[in-house]
């Protein structure tokens, strides 16, 4: 295989695991690519209470638990329950909260708290149609159906304002005859709502009953309500049938259809639910970290973020460096900038990160001047290379001291920020520009040490950026594009920017002849 098909083939396999697992985080894991998002995260808390049916004798508790969709989240599912022993159970897609002990005596309280945040809109798919056939109505009940339909038609165009005055009619409040046949006997919401879609089944008209909690901030002793959701225009709306609103996906949270009791209380009586409903606000970054931990996914449990707190901060800082390193080979390859060193500017750009540009240029201008004296004047002792490095090390370091000491006493607190330069890189670096001043003169050092400055300068301005400091800490994969780009750069032998300025003498006499 020719050696640029194989460096096509690297380049291109980079490229596609680098982005491949950003849109995957961004899509899947709910990851951010822009700093400072915020969402709004519902904690929401479930109180169980019941009696002993009989004292010390055991008992068993199962909940059924919100609907797990990718447009809703959980980020925490906390069991607060002294002596309890507690565990999930799913079954057929359906997951309960289950509370088991062996001696129970007196009233019990047993708390489930859990945090939930919306993440998108999950698309629905459209009735089956199975789900519309001809309901299970007697006769009678089929005449009254069709009465109401018919006065619902006469008032409504859309399939959506039909099931709409359908609710409206077999409300409580508002019983007819027709009505009064259709709810005999019935006392729950959830079947008075079974009963409504069967109505609207005659109509062909697709809908599906469902409990839920609405999310209202600040809100105790609530309990689950019965929810209709009606298929029109190739979309779901969900209704409260209470006040015939329409509520949004992200205000309410959902059980599993065909959801009757939440709670079962084995060897209990007289159990009750409620919730108690809390709003906040927690960046998108974390809420997506948190989320995958609890869904245990290995693109974040084997990453930076399962580091602790003080090695993260560190990453942060190390993730930047391949971004300097990208502007150096640019700068280099591309437009021919000469430096003093290959990576010596990115140590300066992180130093600039601390110190801010302008006071970190003045520093390193300050510094590497006044070690250009001094080593001037160790190279008239004729030193060994080893004992000449470490003589301008030591230099360096009586350097800052004095720099420190005397901004302090001046008052300018700023200059302590020198102790953030690399000692070991000034300390070669003054050494580098003594040779080449020697061997080429000032202007070369001029040359090479302004097109560090430069390069630094431009680097620092990169790393320094939220936006670029945010994508390389959350999508470190995206690393695999910038070294994809780098072995590019690499493999470019052409002319540089500034060569063609030298070249350009040739290309005239070229156009002559």
């Amino acid at each position: 295989m020719r050696r640029h098909y194989q460096l096509y083939i690297l380049v291109s396999v980079l490229i596609l695991i680098g982005l491949g697992g950003a849109v995957y985080k961004y899509f899947a894991l709910g990851f951010n690519f822009l700093p400072g998002g915020m969402e709004t995260v519902w904690q929401v808390q479930a109180k169980i209470a019941f009696e002993p049916k009989t004292e010390g004798n055991p008992v068993k508790i199962s909940m059924v638990l919100p609907t797990p969709a990718n447009s809703r989240r959980s980020l925490l599912l906390e069991s607060l329950a002294a002596d309890y022993h507690y565990h999930i159970d799913t079954k057929e897609g359906v997951s309960r909260a289950v509370w088991t002990r062996q001696k129970v005596n007196g009233k019990q309280v047993i708390y489930l708290r859990g945090d939930f945040y919306y993440q998108y809109a999950e698309p629905l798919l459209p009735p089956q149609q199975s789900e519309i056939k001809q309901p299970d109505l007697t006769p009678v009940q089929q005449d009254a159906a069709k009465k109401i339909l018919q006065q619902a038609t006469q008032q409504a165009d859309s399939k959506y304002d039909i099931a709409l005055h359908v609710i409206a009619m077999m409300n409580e409040e508002n019983h007819n005859d027709d009505v009064k046949l259709l709810l005999e006997n019935i006392r729950y919401r959830s079947d008075q709502m079974n009963q409504v879609r069967k109505v609207l089944a005659l109509a062909n008209i697709s809908s599906r009953v469902i409990r839920g909690l609405r999310l209202q901030d600040g809100l105790t002793q609530r309990s689950i309500t019965t929810f209709i959701k009606i298929f029109d225009n190739n979309q779901w709306t969900l209704i409260d049938p209470r006040d015939l609103t329409e509520v949004p996906t992200n205000q309410v949270l959902l059980w599993p259809e065909g959801t009757r009791g939440v709670v079962d209380v084995y060897g209990g009586k007289n159990s009750s639910i409620h919730f108690s409903i809390l709003k906040q606000q927690k960046k998108v970054d974390y809420l997506a970290i948190d989320s995958a931990r609890v869904s245990n996914n290995p693109l974040v449990n084997f990453s930076i973020y399962s580091l602790p707190t003080h090695a993260q901060n560190t990453f942060k800082i190390l993730l930047l460096i391949p971004l300097g390193a990208l502007v150096v080979v640019i700068l280099r390859n591309l437009v021919g900038i000469r430096t003093s060193g290959t990576f010596m500017p990115i140590l300066i750009a992180l130093t600039f990160m601390q110190t801010t540009l302008l006071l970190g240029l003045l520093l390193f201008l300050v510094v590497v001047s006044v070690g250009l004296i001094m080593r001037s004047y160790l190279s008239h002792l004729n030193l060994l290379l080893v004992p000449r490095i470490a003589s301008v090390l030591v230099f360096v370091i009586i350097i800052f001291a004095a720099i420190g000491i005397l901004s302090h006493k001046m008052g300018w607190e700023s200059g302590l920020n020198v102790t953030y330069f690399p000692m070991i890189i000034l300390s070669w670096t003054i050494e580098r520009m003594s040779v080449l001043w020697e061997e080429e003169g000032p202007h070369e050092v001029l040359i090479q040490g302004g097109g560090s400055l430069l390069t630094a300068s431009l680097a620092y301005l990169v790393m320094i950026n939220p936006y670029v400091g945010h994508i390389t800490f959350n999508f470190p994969e995206l690393l695999l594009v910038l070294l994809a780009i780098i072995i590019m750069i690499g493999s470019y032998s052409g002319f540089r920017l500034l060569e063609l300025a030298r070249f350009e003498p040739m290309t005239r006499l070229n156009r002559k002849d």
